[in-house]
């Protein structure tokens, strides 16, 4: 098999670490001729072995940083206080739903 033709130019950071070393990043790669592109994939210490990952162009990675806010902004949010009242509450009017999902954390599944 033919050896994979690539160089990372770029190391935009590390977002895990396994115990035998691995880190799962985000680089900016060219992968053979072609363009490159921004990659998240684990690589080895040495960076000469790599795990399965993805690729993406500028206007993907711009997707994704939109797709990731919109999944973390419960987390943003702030939470209400709710005062007990022995009064009857109004009833809820239904309006547009919510675009945001019913979960505040990742965690909270």
């Amino acid at each position: 098999m033919a050896e994979l033709k690539f160089e990372i130019l770029e190391q935009f950071g590390t977002l895990s670490t396994s115990k035998s070393g691995w880190e799962l990043q985000l680089n900016f790669v060219q992968w053979g001729d072609n363009q490159p592109k921004f990659d998240l994939r684990t690589w080895s210490p040495d960076h000469k072995k790599m795990g399965k990952g993805i690729t993406l162009n500028h206007d993907e990675l711009v997707k994704l940083q939109d797709a990731i806010t919109h999944v973390l902004a419960p987390e943003d949010m702030p939470t209400a206080t709710v005062a007990l009242s022995s009064e009857p509450e109004e009833p809820v009017v239904e309006t547009e739903p919510d675009e945001k999902p019913g979960w505040a954390k990742l965690s909270d599944f």
